[in-house]
C-alpha cells in the first residue's frame, strides 16, 4: 500500500509502497478516507523523538469491514488497568497512539487494535469527519472540564489561539457554558473568524491588560502566552495547557494569584470523541476541510508550518481528492 514514511528526520515524509498491514487476534484494519495533518506532526518532525520509521496522522476517519464508515480514537491503552477501566484510555499509562508509537493515517490502510476504538460516522463524511478525533475532541474535553470554573455569564473564559481547536473550542463554550467568550489571536483574520464563531470579543494579547477571566485555555502553549494567562486568572481561577509549544511558567510563591489550578489537556476519552460525533451530526458545530490527496503531504506539512492554512488540511490516501 501506498504510505507517507519517515525514515530519516532531515529528509521529512517520503511516499512509498510498504506491505499491508495484518490483522491478528481482535485487530481490525481500516481503509483510511479521510486523515487530518496537524500542528503537532510538524512538531514531531522537529523534536526527533520518535523512533524511526514513522507514519504519522491521529486524526483518521475510513472504512471497516462489517462496520461501514468509522472515527478512529487514536489512544490506545492496555485495556486492563483502572484508567482504562475507567474509559480515559489516552491517560493510560502504557498508551500507544496511532500517528505516534503505532503507524498512523498517512497510508491507505491502518490497523486499530480493538474494535471499541471505531466509532460509526452515522451518515457525517468521513473526509469532514477526520479532524473530530482529535482537534475537537481535544477541545470538547477541555472545555467540559473547565465548566465548574464557568457558572454564569459574569464569568470569563480567553481562549488563547484561535486556530483548528481553538475554533472548536469556541463553539463548545457556548454550547456547553454561558460564560463571556474572549478569543485571542495574533491573526486579524482568525480574530474576525472567532466572532462568527460565537466569540463575545476576540482581541489581541496586549489589548487584554488589566482584564480578568476566571478560565485561561491556552492553545499555543509558549511562554508568552502562559506569561498572558497568568495575568489574567484572579484567586481560584484555571489556566488549563492545551497545545503542544513548549512554554513554561514558573510555579511558585508570588508567580500567581492564590489557589490558582494550573492543569493541562491530553485529547479526549472515546466518550468525548462520542459527544463531539452526536453534536457534529446534529449540525451543531462547524468546521472547514480542504481534502488533499496523499501525494501532497510534504506541500501540505509546508503550507501549515507558514501558516497558510485556514480549515483543516485532510490527507485522502483512498478517496475523493486523490485524483
Amino acid at each position: 500500500m501506498l504510505a507517507a514514511v519517515v525514515r530519516n528526520y532531515d529528509v521529512g515524509v517520503r511516499l512509498e509502497e510498504i506491505p499491508d498491514p495484518v490483522p491478528t487476534g481482535d485487530a481490525v484494519v481500516v481503509e483510511v478516507l479521510g486523515a487530518g495533518i496537524c500542528h503537532t506532526d510538524l512538531h514531531l518532525l522537529h523534536w526527533r523523538n520518535r523512533p524511526l520509521p514513522l507514519v504519522m496522522g491521529h486524526e483518521v476517519a475510513g472504512y471497516a469491514e462489517g462496520l461501514g464508515p468509522v472515527l478512529v480514537h487514536q489512544s490506545w491503552g492496555c485495556g486492563r488497568c483502572r484508567i482504562c477501566l475507567r474509559g480515559e484510555e489516552q491517560l493510560c499509562p502504557d498508551v500507544t497512539e496511532a500517528g505516534f508509537e503505532r503507524p498512523g493515517g498517512y497510508a491507505a490502510k491502518i490497523l486499530v487494535p480493538h474494535p471499541r476504538y471505531l466509532l460509526p460516522l452515522g451518515g457525517l463524511d468521513p473526509v469532514r469527519a477526520a479532524p473530530l478525533t482529535d482537534a475537537a475532541a481535544t477541545s470538547y474535553r477541555a472545555v467540559r472540564r473547565a465548566s465548574p470554573w464557568l457558572r454564569t455569564d459574569h464569568d470569563r473564559v480567553v481562549v488563547i489561539g484561535a486556530g483548528a481547536l481553538g475554533k472548536f473550542a469556541i463553539q463548545f463554550l457556548r454550547l456547553l457554558t454561558p460564560a463571556r467568550v474572549i478569543a485571542v489571536d495574533v491573526s486579524a483574520a482568525k480574530r474576525a473568524e472567532a466572532l462568527t464563531l460565537g466569540a463575545h470579543e476576540a482581541r489581541t494579547g496586549d489589548e487584554l491588560a488589566g482584564r480578568r477571566a476566571e478560565v485561561v485555555l491556552d492553545l499555543v502553549v509558549e511562554h508568552d502566552t502562559l506569561a498572558l494567562a497568568a495575568g489574567l486568572v484572579p484567586p481560584g481561577g484555571m489556566i488549563m495547557r492545551i497545545g503542544s509549544g513548549n512554554g513554561s511558567l514558573p510555579f511558585g510563591r508570588g508567580v500567581l494569584p492564590p489557589e490558582v489550578t494550573l492543569t493541562s489537556a491530553r485529547g479526549g476519552s472515546i466518550s468525548d470523541v462520542s459527544a463531539v460525533v452526536d453534536l457534529a451530526r446534529a449540525g451543531k458545530i462547524r468546521w472547514d476541510v480542504e481534502p488533499i490527496p496523499l501525494s501532497e503531504v510534504a506541500a501540505g506539512l509546508r503550507r501549515l508550518e507558514r501558516g497558510e492554512v485556514t480549515g483543516r488540511l485532510v490527507l485522502t490516501p483512498t478517496g475523493a481528492g486523490d485524483d
